[in-house]
């Protein structure tokens, strides 16, 4: 009979709720939740941005924060380029990581994020322990992503000659386009040094016992001989939340002076990658057709929202109050021109019943069942985002059948028992002990 190992997990991230910038973080905390369920034991080592103690039980899930300098305000907050990007603390990261992992007896190392990758590879190399990366961004292909935005989309196996010629000009003209002269040095000189980091994540990465990748899509997108010959595709899973109250879905549209027209929600960083101005080129066709309608905008970023009574611009919310917007919405839109890994604003308007209309990219059809769940739309194209839109918005009917579905589709292709036992098998797959 075989036995089962009880040694822990070990993840690794630069993040941890509560200290959560983006929706990896919840995606970590989710996986580690799920799998105490399962039975098994793990441990999360992270820095320390605030008072947090240094080592706490949080939904079963050890977890361990490593003493830091750099502390946060708020929970979204980032800590800056920086904080993460010197060598020293690569090493000082890895350190803790190898204590963590020996004293626990961890029987692997999950690298979550980036710039997590190299002080795992080094620890685990020192201890001799089975190392794995999540691939859930560009970041390990290019340390801008600029080559996403490109059109059309250049090679993802970036060379320093592609990186100084179109990279990073690119993100200068279309990020800082207002910076000075001063100002636009420093970022060159930024964008170089980020090379460098990114030159030791990708031999690393390469070096690597296996990868998970949050979808097909977005491994797609690498190189194969950049990535471990191990790769298996582990998708996010869906929120817990019950569905709002009616109650809570009339206290959302009374706040934001919505009224009983039809919502139309975007959630997510304002950015070019991120297909905002594709959605903004789009409102004047989909207001002309569809009278009353309102949009709703949650999160922040670069580009600004117009001033108008219709364009609601809710900021960053936390999960207890973006939850009940989605209740409120009639549509979900993920217009994203980049190739979107799995975004969990997909996941989150499915759970909570609502159709959606993406862009064909990344792992977006891997979510959505065009024409089923949801509709899928052609990148950079605001006349396709806008009928698709429409067509929705002017049929009832087919919104509440799409839900529908999309919650069926969700408990069948995202069910945490077959997500997390992808997961398990990437583990198993690189450790000679049973899992």
């Amino acid at each position: 009979m075989t036995s089962v190992d009880d040694r822990p997990i070990l993840f690794v991230s630069e993040y941890y709720p509560p200290f959560a910038p983006g929706g990896a973080e919840w995606t970590n905390a989710a996986w580690a939740a799920a799998l105490v369920r399962r039975g098994h034991r793990v441990v999360v080592v992270t820095p320390n941005y605030g008072s947090a103690p240094r080592q706490s039980s949080e939904a079963g899930v050890d977890v361990v924060r490593v003493p830091f300098w750099f502390k946060l305000a708020g929970a979204r907050d980032e800590a800056g380029w920086r904080a993460h990007r010197h060598p020293m603390w690569t090493l000082y990261f890895a350190i803790w990581i190898a204590r963590v992992a020996y004293s626990k007896d961890a029987r692997v190392i999950h690298a979550q994020t980036k710039r997590s990758l190299v002080a795992a590879w080094l620890a685990a190399r020192v201890l001799r322990r089975p190392v794995l990366a999540t691939i859930r961004d560009l970041g390990l292909a290019c340390p801008l992503g600029s080559c996403a935005l490109i059109e059309p989309w250049t090679t993802f196996d970036c060379s320093t000659a592609q990186y100084v010629r179109k990279c990073i000009p690119f993100q200068l003209d279309h990020y800082h386009r207002r910076a000075g002269r001063a100002r636009r040095a420093r970022l060159w000189v930024s964008s170089l040094i980020a090379w460098l980091g990114h030159v030791g994540r990708r031999g690393a990465l390469g070096r690597l016992d296996g990868v998970v990748a949050v979808s097909r899509g977005i491994l797609e997108v690498y190189p194969s001989r950049r990535v471990p010959v191990r790769r298996s595709v582990v998708y996010t899973l869906p929120p817990t939340a019950g569905m709002p109250s009616i109650e809570d879905v009339r206290r959302v549209r009374l706040e934001l002076s919505i009224g009983d027209g039809p919502l139309v929600l975007y959630v997510g960083k304002r950015s070019l990658g991120k297909g905002t101005a594709v959605l903004l080129a789009a409102l004047d066709t989909i207001r002309a057709a569809v009278p009353g309608v309102r949009f709703a905008f949650a999160g922040k970023g670069d580009l600004e929202l117009p001033s108008r009574d219709d364009i609601h611009a809710v900021g960053v919310l936390p999960h207890q109050q973006l939850f009940p917007l989605y209740g409120a919405a009639d549509i979900v839109v993920s217009p994203s021109v980049w190739p979107e890994p799995l975004s969990r604003v997909l996941i989150e308007a499915m759970h909570f019943g609502r159709p959606v209309v993406a862009t064909a990219v990344g792992g977006s059809p891997e979510a959505v069942e065009d024409r089923v769940t949801g509709l899928l739309v052609p990148k950079r194209d605001p006349e396709a985002l806008a009928a698709a839109i429409i067509t929705l918005l002017r049929d009832p009917a087919r919104r509440e059948r799409m839900g529908a579905a999309a919650r069926v589709r969700l408990a069948s292709v995202f069910s945490e028992d077959k997500i997390i036992t992808w997961l398990l098998d990437a583990y198993a797959a690189v450790n000679p002990r049973p899992v």
